[in-house]
């Protein structure tokens, strides 16, 4: 059911784009980033991991566990850069500059000649480049290059796990939401104890704990679930495409809940970012009609 399968890909896009904001919330409830990033992983390993434990899925084992445990680290670091970045930056902004994982990706395949770098990927990268010299020069108000690196860093680290987890999907055929399961615990251990040698610094209120809740809830087991639900029917460039709504969600829920502005600047910086994801990964060829 390819329609079933785009809502699953469209909820998880809302569930990951939600997070900025429900990051800032916790956030002015006195959380620091690491301990929203801890919640985040726990509560969404924990959830999938219940699931897991009731359908008896076994999770990964031998050197497929151990290389899933690395991606979590890895992932760990994506997410302590990204929650770090909105301390600093606006969440649209920090959304729009996470998006250039897709640009790091092509340029790493193609440095480890997994897949070409082609006119394509070249005119993509240009559009990128153009698109963040627009998104940036457009925030003078709030923007900071401390908050730019580490929006940047979480994006290279992202593209960094996904060529790595497509490496191991290859040789590794156990269940997607195990897989992830041992992933988002890694990830909670790793963002625990980074929080732990700062110093754990906890919501303050309710209001607080609920935002960090709804961010383990929605932006980790929900969003992961739906997108590999929606994944396995309509497959990885319809899901790279629909998935690009996901900073377009954050730039709106930023205007509406957190009072953000939107200039020309920014909106170009932002057309140009998405252009360069949807060059990426838009098919090639169409097929031809049966």
């Amino acid at each position: 059911m390819p329609a079933f399968g785009s809502l699953m890909i469209l909820l998880s896009a809302a569930g990951f784009g939600s997070m900025a904001l429900f990051a800032r919330w916790a956030y002015a409830d006195g959380a620091s980033p690491g301990a929203v990033a801890f919640l985040r992983f726990a509560l969404g390993g924990l959830l999938l991991g219940s699931w897991l434990l009731s359908r008896r899925i076994r999770l990964p084992y031998g050197p497929a566990l151990k290389g899933y445990l690395l991606l979590g680290g890895l992932y760990a670091l994506t997410a302590w850069c990204f929650f770090s970045a909105l301390r600093h930056v606006s969440s649209g902004l920090a959304a729009l500059l996470l998006y250039t994982y897709p640009i790091f990706v092509a340029l790493l395949a193609g440095a480890l000649g997994i897949d070409r770098f082609g006119r394509r990927e070249l005119l993509a990268l240009l559009l990128a480049i153009s698109g963040l010299l627009f998104a940036l020069g457009g925030n003078q108000g709030n923007f900071n290059w401390i908050g730019a690196a580490y929006a940047l860093g979480s994006g290279l680290c992202y593209a960094i796990y996904v060529v790595g987890s497509g490496f191991l999907r290859q040789a590794d055929h156990s269940s997607p939401l195990a897989a992830a399961c041992v992933v988002l615990l890694a990830a909670a251990t790793g963002n625990g104890l980074a929080a732990a040698l700062e110093g754990f610094a906890w919501p303050q209120g309710i209001n607080g704990w609920l935002a960090c809740i709804a961010i383990g809830v929605f932006g980790a087991a929900l969003a992961i679930a739906a997108f590999l639900t929606g994944l396995a029917r309509v497959g990885p460039t319809r899901a790279a495409l629909l998935s690009t709504v996901e900073p377009l969600i954050t730039l709106l829920l930023g205007l509406i809940f957190l009072g953000e502005q939107l200039t020309l600047a920014q909106a170009l910086g932002a057309a140009g970012i998405l252009g360069a994801a949807l060059l990426l990964t838009w098919p090639q060829q169409v097929p031809a009609a049966a």
